[in-house]
């Protein structure tokens, strides 16, 4: 009975001893395990929390450039590339119409003593010019006109004798025996002298036309109009028939 219980024990205890030793590997292998990937784990860093009133610049490490092209002396000056700009033509513009300048003409003697004259408020006023060869004596027989020149030669002789407004407009013009009578600038009638009789005259009167109207002859004639110094279709201005005055004629 004794050798029975004996293997009994040994039947349970083998077992139990199998069953304690792999836990006790079990258990050592577990440590080892916990604590190997501790030591792997890298340690928890403190953040500390920055102050707003203290900002902390980044630390920007020093790198040296290393330029290809070094700069240039400052005397140096590279000028610029000049672009290509495509030409562009401008839009047409209408040209304005300028009024050219009006050229001064120059005060004539004329016009100077007149000027005096009128100034001077003393009348009948007298000036003269012997600028061009001849004598012109002038007479301004009041405020209002008429305007008065009579034409001389150097030895005193009478060439021609002009009538003509304060404005400049003439109204008659003798030269030699004719006498020449304007309204309005336009010739109007013609009176002439051939006689010895100094009295005697003949008359020609232009209508609007400018066709003889009435001829009128000291002596009786056949054709009094034929001896009329003007002639049909000529020139009945002053200064067409006397373009060289400078006087009256601007």
């Amino acid at each position: 009975m004794q050798n029975k219980s004996s293997n009994s024990v040994a039947l349970w205890f083998i077992p139990l001893v199998a069953v304690l030793l792999a836990a006790f590997f079990v258990f050592i292998f577990l440590v080892g395990k916990a604590f190997y990937t501790g030591m792997a784990k890298p340690p928890k860093q403190t953040v500390q929390a920055v102050q707003p009133t203290q900002p902390v610049a980044p630390v920007v490490p020093f790198v040296e450039m290393i330029e290809d092209n070094p700069p240039l002396p400052p005397e140096v000056e590279i000028p610029p590339e000049e672009e290509d700009i495509p030409e562009v033509c401008p839009a047409t513009a209408v040209p304005l119409k300028l009024e050219k300048p009006k050229r001064r003409r120059p005060v004539t003697p004329f016009e100077q003593g007149l000027k005096a004259c009128v100034a001077g408020g003393t009348f009948p006023c007298a000036w003269e010019d012997n600028s061009q060869g001849v004598i012109k004596q002038y007479w301004l027989m009041s405020a209002a006109g008429p305007v008065q020149r009579g034409v001389y030669d150097l030895a005193g002789n009478l060439i021609r004798e002009t009538i003509a407004t304060l404005s400049g407009t003439v109204t008659s013009f003798t030269e030699q025996d004719k006498t020449y009578f304007f309204e309005g600038g336009v010739l109007t009638k013609i009176r002439t002298s051939p006689y010895e009789n100094c009295n005697f005259h003949d008359w020609f009167f232009i209508d609007a036309a400018g066709k003889l109207d009435v001829c009128q002859c000291a002596h009786p004639t056949s054709d009094c109009c034929a001896r009329s110094p003007y002639k049909e279709g000529s020139p009945r201005g002053y200064c067409d028939l006397n373009p060289l005055d400078k006087d009256f004629c601007k």
